[in-house]
């Protein structure tokens, strides 16, 4: 590996040190007395119950806007070397200027002025400047400010449980798993690595500068700075929290990257577990709240009990997407059955009538129930009758009024998902001792729809 693209050669126990050290820098840092940090070979980086207790909207840990990663914080930083950078609420001059006046900074940064940071998502603008002041910077012997931040990162390995990084990276042995996907699950993935090539196109124009700026005997090949890109596309990806970013309107700009937090893990319990809070009336210097973590109505009284906090109400297809994990036991699962339903109704007819009225695709099952939207569907393949199933729409019908044939239909349509998701996982059984993460995520999305449907095969009258 070249120099400058080398990742962190501190032990685990050091770098936590470095960090937390670097946060107390900051008076308004606040870590419960009562929690650790962990790293756990099974569940990863933690956070853990030490002593004591951990109350309902008692603070966990507390970050000021000074030691966020975002827009805003990254425009102000940027804008210490480049007095061309100035927006509302960034003026450079309220920063103590860098000490060392040969910093390589001060020149490559040139290229980004106002014009071109306005120009920029959160996500472009993000990973464009941590390539440089992480992996980039080095090469010139200069340490970023981000540095402590930077180490507790994680690995690319630690994230290649990630589907679309198997699109992207070619050195991927995921790419057979990847074909035993649900078809929703593919969809995500490509979504994710089509935005990621489409955002390093804008960007690599600077980075092409920055590198060809690096004496020859240090400088690394675009290759291996577009595997670093991706690498931390998905460091941002799956650690970004949303505040309310003021330079930025879209709300996919609105989330910052907060150091500590992103070491707590996630359970599908909503407001029970901890949940974030945004002090918007402690803005400092950057014209945003300092982000807490607060505890929420579960207590925590546990000694060595994990502090979760809750990510969204996210089924095991988006976890595994969006963060690389899935849930063995995860009550927002559902599945997209659009592709087999539009299979089964194959009249064009019927398919016409449906998209007329806007009930073509979109068609779910979770444990709760089947989609009003399917079932619409499924009256609509076994009734002759549109104009009857126009008042199924609106109301004036229930599903009832379409049977025996609609549940009968229901019922094949569900047993045949059933063998077919009971023979994925047959297939992917077979890797399953390997001890790849990657296996085991796939096998729980299978196992979490097998569940689903011997639901409502075991509920039907």
């Amino acid at each position: 590996m070249q120099k400058g693209l080398t990742g962190p050669k501190l032990s685990w126990d050091d770098r936590q040190k470095n960090l937390i050290e670097w946060l107390s820098t900051c008076e308004e840092f606040r870590v419960n007395k009562s929690v650790f940090l962990r790293d756990d070979s099974k569940s990863g980086r933690g956070l853990y119950l030490k002593s004591g207790k951990i109350r309902k909207d008692e603070i966990v840990v507390s970050i000021p806007s000074e030691r966020q990663l975002n827009f805003n914080t990254v425009s102000y930083h940027i804008s210490k070397f480049n007095p061309a950078v100035s927006f509302d609420g960034i003026d450079s001059q309220d920063l103590k200027p860098p000490v060392d006046k040969d910093d390589p900074r001060f020149t490559l940064y040139n290229v980004l002025d106002n014009e071109v940071l306005g120009n920029l998502s959160s996500f472009q603008l993000l990973s464009l400047y941590i390539l440089f002041e992480w992996k980039m910077l080095p090469c010139w012997n200069t340490v970023s400010f981000w540095k402590p931040f930077f180490d507790v990162f994680p690995t690319f390995d630690e994230l290649n449980s990630i589907p679309a990084l198997w699109i992207l990276d070619p050195r991927s042995k995921n790419q057979e798993l990847f074909d035993l996907l649900p078809s929703s699950s593919k969809a995500h993935a490509k979504r994710i690595a089509s935005q990621v090539e489409d955002d390093w196109l804008v960007i690599k124009s600077f980075v092409e500068i920055w590198r060809t700026a690096i004496a020859e005997e240090h400088r690394p090949a675009m290759e291996a700075l577009y595997q670093c890109f991706s690498h931390i596309y998905f460091i941002i990806n799956s650690r970004c929290l949303y505040i309310n970013v003021p330079l930025k309107d879209n709300v996919e700009d609105k989330f910052t990257m907060v150091p500590f937090v992103d070491f707590l893990n996630h359970d599908s319990d909503s407001d029970v577990y901890c949940t974030p809070y945004v002090n918007s009336l402690r803005r400092g210097k950057y014209g945003l709240g300092t982000f807490s973590i607060v505890g929420g109505s579960h207590e925590y009284n546990q000694v060595g009990e994990e502090v979760l906090l809750n990510y969204g109400p996210h089924s095991n297809d988006f976890l595994l997407n969006e963060y690389g994990f899935t849930l063995a036991e995860n009550k927002w699962n559902y599945i997209d059955v659009s592709p087999q339903v539009e299979c089964v109704i194959s009249d064009p007819c019927v398919q016409k009538f449906l998209a007329e009225k806007g009930f073509w695709g979109e068609y779910t099952i979770s444990k709760s129930d089947v989609s009003f939207r399917l079932i619409v569907a499924f009256a609509a393949k076994v009734c002759p009758d549109l104009r009857k199933v126009e008042k199924l729409m609106f109301g004036y019908l229930t599903e009832a009024s379409f049977n025996p044939q609609l549940q009968s239909l229901l019922e094949e349509f569900l047993s045949s998902l059933l063998k077919t998701t009971q023979s994925r996982i047959r297939s992917i059984g077979r890797n399953i001792g390997s001890g790849d993460i990657s296996v085991y995520n796939v096998m729980n999305i299978y196992e979490g729809y097998s569940k689903i449907l011997q639901h409502h095969l075991t509920d039907s009258p």
